[in-house]
């Protein structure tokens, strides 16, 4: 992340929000498992994996957008 650049701050800013989303989506997932709530593990697992490939996304548009912007 270069300091000022306004890309980076939003990609950065996106992929916390994007973590945060995930990781707290991925721990009510686990606490459904052992509670064995299988339609509450229904409804979130496409939450939990739509959330990751967000993750994903964003570490990529990071990846490019500094090999673009900021490595001569």
């Amino acid at each position: 992340m270069v300091n000022g650049c306004a890309e980076c701050t939003r990609l950065w800013r996106a992929y916390a929000d994007a973590t945060n989303e995930n990781i707290g989506l991925d721990n009510k997932l686990q606490l459904a498992g052992l509670a064995h709530d299988r339609e509450l593990i229904q409804t979130l697992t496409p939450s939990v994996v739509e959330s990751g490939q967000m993750r994903i996304a964003l570490r990529e548009q990071i990846a490019v957008h500094e090999q673009a912007a900021h490595i001569a």
